[in-house]
C-alpha cells in the first residue's frame, strides 16, 4: 500500500470528512414529505410462486481491489485499516450510509495528493517541518503503546492487592435539617395573645419529634435535630418499614429519608468523607450514629455489600497501570538523555489561586404548597 493511504488520516481530511458524512447521514434521514394525492396502485395479478433461492454473499479476500485512483489501487484490507483508525463518530456515520461516502471522500483527498505531489508542495519548507513533527508525534505514540502493554496478570495482581477500593455498600441516607432558631421577640412584646376577649392559654403538650418547634438557639437547633434523628434510628433499627418512618416524619417538612437504598463505591464520592469511612464499617441492616454537620444531621443505613468483580473495573486499572508505566518510562528517558531549557523562554508555570472548597451539598426540600 502506498504511503499516502497510511493508518493516520490527517487532522484536515478528518475534518472534511466528519462534515460532508454527517450532513450527508442528517440528509438521509430527513423524513420524506408524502405527495398530496397518492395515487392507488393497481394490484397485480399472482403469477405463479416459484420459490427464490436465498443469496449468499461471499465476503471479498482481503487483498481484492477495492478503489482505484489514478495509479494507486487500495484493497479491501488497506480500507478496512483506513476505517478502522478513524474517530469513533466518523465510523458512525460510514456505520449508518455504507462505506460509499467515504470511499468517495478518500478518493478525493488521494487525488488532492497526488496534485501536490506534482506541484513538488511536498518539498517546501513548511511542509517538511509539519511531517517532521507528525513523525515524532507517532513514533512518540509507538513508544508509548510498546511500554504500557498490560498483561492479564498485572490486571490480576493489582485487583488483589487494591481489592478493597473496589468494595460497594448499599446505603440509604437519612437527613434532619436543622431548624432555623426563632428569632428574639421585641422588648415589651408578648409571645401569646393577652388582654381582654383573649382565651386562656391551654397546658402546652410536650411536641413530638417528628414535629418540634423551632429552637430558640444555633445549640437548641442543633440537639432539637439530633432528637428527631434519634428517633428515626430507633424506629428503624427495632424493624419499623421504612415506608411507615417516612409517612411519620414527613409532617415536619424537614427530615428526608431516601425510600430506595443506592449503591456506595469505596472512596467514590458518594457521602461526606468522615461519613463513608463509618458506613464500610457497618453490616448489613446496621444505622449510624448521627453525625452532626454545619446545617443538618446525617446518619446512613447500610443494607448490603458488594465487590466489584475484576471484569467491570480492568480497564479502570489498566488505565491506572499504564500511567505508572509511562510516568516510569518518562524517568528513565530523562535520566538516560540530557535535557536543557531556557529558564527565559521557558518560565516556571505561574501558580494557580487555591478555590475555597464548597464542602458537602445541602439538600433542599421545596416548600410546602
Amino acid at each position: 500500500m502506498d504511503q499516502t493511504c497510511s493508518r493516520r488520516t490527517p487532522k484536515l481530511l478528518i475534518a472534511l470528512l466528519l462534515s460532508g458524512m454527517v450532513t450527508a447521514v442528517a440528509r438521509a434521514q430527513a423524513p420524506t414529505p408524502s405527495p398530496a394525492t397518492p395515487t392507488p396502485a393497481p394490484k397485480p395479478t399472482p403469477a405463479a410462486s416459484t420459490p427464490a433461492s436465498p443469496q449468499v454473499e461471499t465476503p471479498e479476500p482481503p487483498d481484492t481491489v477495492v478503489l482505484k485512483v489514478g495509479d494507486q489501487q487500495f484493497t479491501k484490507a488497506d480500507m478496512d485499516l483506513l476505517i478502522k483508525d478513524l474517530p469513533p463518530q466518523m465510523q458512525r456515520a460510514i456505520a449508518a450510509q455504507g462505506t460509499k461516502s467515504f470511499g468517495e471522500w478518500y478518493a478525493r483527498m488521494v487525488i488532492l495528493s497526488q496534485q501536490a505531489r506534482l506541484h513538488h508542495l511536498d518539498q517546501t519548507p513548511e511542509f517538511v517541518r509539519l511531517l517532521a513533527f507528525e513523525t515524532q508525534q507517532l513514533e512518540a505514540q509507538a513508544e508509548v503503546n510498546e511500554r504500557t502493554k498490560v498483561s492479564p496478570e498485572e490486571l490480576q495482581q493489582y485487583y488483589t492487592a487494591h481489592s478493597a477500593d473496589y468494595d460497594q455498600i448499599t446505603v440509604r441516607q437519612i437527613i434532619v435539617r436543622k431548624k432555623p432558631p426563632t428569632p428574639p421577640a421585641a422588648p415589651g412584646q408578648s409571645t401569646s395573645p393577652t388582654g381582654p376577649g383573649s382565651a386562656p392559654k391551654a397546658a402546652a403538650s410536650q411536641p413530638s419529634p417528628a414535629q418540634s418547634t423551632p429552637p430558640k438557639s444555633p445549640e437548641a437547633a442543633t440537639e432539637d435535630a439530633k432528637i428527631r434523628a434519634e428517633a428515626i434510628r430507633k424506629e428503624i433499627v427495632a424493624g419499623v418499614d421504612i415506608k411507615k418512618v417516612m409517612d411519620e416524619f414527613k409532617a415536619s417538612g424537614d427530615v428526608i429519608i431516601e425510600p430506595e437504598p443506592r449503591k456506595i463505591r469505596h472512596g467514590g464520592g458518594g457521602l461526606p468523607p468522615d461519613l463513608e469511612k463509618v458506613a464500610f464499617t457497618l453490616k448489613d441492616g446496621e444505622v449510624s450514629e448521627p453525625q452532626d454537620l454545619p446545617q443538618r444531621v446525617v446518619m446512613v443505613q447500610v443494607t448490603g455489600h458488594t465487590r466489584l468483580d475484576l471484569k467491570d473495573v480492568a480497564p479502570e486499572i489498566e488505565r491506572v497501570l499504564q500511567k505508572q508505566k509511562v510516568d516510569a518510562a518518562m524517568d528513565a528517558a530523562k535520566n538516560s538523555a540530557a535535557v536543557w531549557m531556557d529558564d527565559q523562554y521557558f518560565p516556571p508555570t505561574p501558580k494557580q489561586p487555591e478555590r475555597p472548597s464548597l464542602g458537602a451539598p445541602v439538600v433542599r426540600t421545596p416548600p410546602k404548597p
